[in-house]
């Protein structure tokens, strides 16, 4: 009892601090959405007293709430120096209304769910059974009080009119702004709408369960659960387990189980792959197990209600439009480039660094057997069977002992250490095979060598998987994402039959604003006859948003 009362008071001493360090605050490319489309974001981890980013957390959890804190999307993104770019698809499914788009750390789930951060967007859906929000003929459109909005003339070169297909270069003059960090975005008029923030019922630090209280993630996610014995249902203690993912880039982690059974991981993984815990004992005997993972996300919702969604009769009809846009585009995609590119921080090396040797299978003749394929081409690895059972060693050349000390094999990044299994791949699967014939010390534990199989589709081919062992679909963070214009700066691009209808012309967000007097980007129009609006989102020194919007049409 004493001890949760001491490390209560010490959350209660340090909350103020650490959340003056640690600030999100996210910005969505509009207000109104058609279901089906993407909502372009950017989510920024400041220091809550000088607004620099803050290196506390790394990882922002986000969700898509409707009104009944249903959770309609759930996604992680990595702050890479700071800030997150990227983009979510809504589910074609939802209702029209109101949603709560919120981000959050893992360090902020211990307080109250009025400290996340949060915009309040609205998605009109017309394939669900009510397609069209509630509106009145009188209704006047409100903007938002809680962000500063205004309409200024900050952008240099706007005209009021421009052409189909036409590139446009501006600049938006910071010279009398104190922002820091900036988000433009450039959208059909008729989908900005901006509504109040949700008000905050409390910021204080509620009644914490010991085993309940979360740390920042410093360095990336950490993945907690607990593993148990299928039969007994006791903890498995003081068990060394491994995690892996099925797939290029090879991660491996180890945890020792604690007293309760309990196991913490840290990654840092893109996109969608297969999770692997094991045992990191050969034992079979100790595959009888059963993990269970702790949710990932907070579960904790504000008792603020998302207020209706109301617009007037002019904006409703505009919305049509907008629909059919939305329609077009997705005609339409599969034959245009995508405007969206992913970057490039997100590529990963495995964590052995780089091969002794690596045998690409496709360029030697075909192989009957995964069997001979190693014997016949594969460097430094020694096969023998005895009795119905195969050992491998990958032995050391110049070594005293070359064939001393253990092996460690791989499937696309997953340790099998049941080799018959290996065999029975067929080779047409494979893509190539790596060898590390040196011993590997991984932190303080000796792999010894190792030998990897890859294959073609990355999916362990057709190799029958050990059920015993615990396996799931894992979603890592959304990529990074940057808005790139279509090309119609040639012949070929103006005179292109195919149909251009975005609601979004342009997203992208800037960062470390002090001495930067003007921001220059570049947009081209698409084919819509319509009224666009330029929305410009600055955090200022306060941490506070303004907005300033500007509008122009295409003809």
């Amino acid at each position: 009892m004493k001890e949760k009362l001491l490390i209560l008071c010490i959350l209660c001493s340090i909350f103020f601090t650490v959340s003056a360090q640690e600030k999100l605050v996210i910005t969505a490319d509009r207000s109104i959405y058609i279901g089906g489309e993407d909502i372009w974001f950017t989510v920024m981890n400041l220091d809550g007293e000088s607004n620099r980013f803050s290196d506390l957390s790394k990882v922002a959890y986000i969700e898509l709430l409707n009104a009944a804190n249903v959770p309609v999307i759930q996604e992680k993104v990595y702050f890479h120096n700071g800030t997150a770019t990227s983009q979510i698809s809504i589910p074609d499914s939802v209702s029209t209304g109101n949603y709560l788009l919120r981000a959050y750390t893992k360090w902020m789930t211990n307080f109250s769910a009025d400290t996340y951060e949060h915009v309040i967007i609205s998605i009109v859906n017309p394939f669900a059974n009510n397609s069209l929000p509630a509106f009145k003929a009188d209704t006047i459109s409100e903007k938002s009080t809680e962000q500063k909005s205004l309409t200024s003339s900050v952008v240099k070169g706007l005209q009021k009119n421009y052409k189909n297909r036409q590139q446009v270069a501006l600049s938006i003059d910071l010279q009398e702004k104190d922002w820091q960090h900036l988000n433009v975005s450039i959208i059909k008029s008729c989908l900005y709408h901006p509504v109040d923030r949700l008000k905050s019922e409390s910021h204080y630090l509620k009644e914490i369960e010991e085993e309940s209280i979360k740390i920042p993630e410093h360095r990336g996610e950490i993945i907690k659960g607990r593993i148990t014995n299928i039969q007994s249902g006791l903890p498995i203690v003081n068990e060394k387990m491994m995690l892996s993912f099925v797939g290029q880039n090879p991660v491996l982690k180890f945890s020792v189980t604690d007293s309760t059974g309990g196991f913490l991981f840290e990654v840092n993984r893109f996109g969608e792959q297969e999770m692997v815990i094991q045992p990191y004992s050969s034992d079979t005997t100790k595959l009888n197990y059963k993990v269970t993972l702790e949710d990932a996300y907070s579960g904790k919702y504000s008792e603020s209600k998302l207020p209706d969604l109301v617009l007037d009769s002019a904006t409703v009809k505009e919305i049509n439009s907008a629909i059919v846009n939305m329609q077009i585009k997705t005609i339409y995609s599969a034959h245009r480039p995508n405007i969206a590119t992913a970057d490039s921080i997100e590529k990963m090396e495995a964590f052995y660094g780089e091969p002794e040797n690596t045998v690409l299978i496709g360029r030697y003749i075909d192989l009957p057997t995964t069997e001979e394929v190693i014997r016949e081409i594969v460097p430094s690895v020694f096969l023998r069977k005895s009795d119905g059972e195969y050992y491998v060693k990958v032995y050391e050349d110049k070594s005293m002992y070359p064939r001393e000390g253990k092996t460690m094999t791989f499937v696309d990044g997953v340790p099998v250490n049941d080799f018959k299994r290996i065999l029975n791949i067929s080779p047409e699967y494979l893509e190539r095979i790596e060898v590390l014939n040196l011993n590997y010390y991984y932190g303080d534990e000796n792999l010894g060598r190792l030998l990897l199989f890859f294959t073609q589709d990355n999916d362990m081919g057709n190799m029958e998987f050990d059920h015993r062992i615990f396996r799931q679909a894992y979603k890592g963070y959304l990529y990074n994402y940057q808005y790139r214009n279509p090309d119609y700066s040639r012949e070929e691009g103006m005179k292109s039959r195919l149909a251009d209808y975005r609601n979004l012309l342009y997203y992208a967000s800037y960062s470390d604003l002090d001495d930067t007097k003007q921001v220059d980007f570049e947009f081209t129009t698409g084919d819509d006859v319509s009224d666009y609006t330029i929305i410009m989102t600055g955090i200022n020194e306060k941490g506070q948003k303004e907005t300033v919007s500007e509008s122009f049409r295409v003809e």
